[in-house]
């Protein structure tokens, strides 16, 4: 199944962030071992990466950006015009951040079966556009 994965799923493993950090991981694992495909837009790279760098965790950026461009079950999606332009009437329609609307529009462009993250209530302003659903929820999903 492709995805769109939030920063937040990321996140949730890198800090082992309770109660999230068992699904997330589980969701990482799936594309890891190539049972998912993700999407990942380049604005949840930006946010990953500038946490590493206010850390001082370069060695540790480097490592993520190599796993996840050396990976055949990653597909990191550049902003193009396209995507910004869906991003902006998801947001004018929505109320989404712009970073949250680029995600869910990197979705509907890529047509994307849904976008995982543990930040529903914000994302829940987008449910209409595209499905939302938790680590949790993808996984009984993409296993049932």
């Amino acid at each position: 199944m492709e995805f769109v994965i939030d920063t937040n799923v990321f996140l949730n493993v890198k800090n082992r962030e309770a109660p999230y950090f068992v699904y997330s991981k589980n969701v990482l694992d799936s594309v890891d071992e190539g049972r998912n495909m993700a999407l990942v837009p380049t604005v949840v790279l930006a946010e990953i990466c500038s946490g590493y760098y206010l850390t001082h965790e370069i060695h540790e950026k480097d490592e993520f950006l190599l796993h996840l461009l050396s990976s055949q079950n990653y597909k990191v999606v550049d902003i193009s015009v396209r995507i910004a332009d869906e991003a902006a009437r998801i947001r004018s329609e929505t109320g989404l951040k712009l970073p949250d609307a680029m995600v869910a529009a990197t979705g509907t462009i890529g047509k994307a079966k849904c976008v995982v993250t543990n930040d529903i209530d914000s994302f829940k302003k987008a449910s209409r556009i595209i499905r939302i659903r938790t680590p949790k929820e993808f996984m009984a999903e993409s296993n049932g």
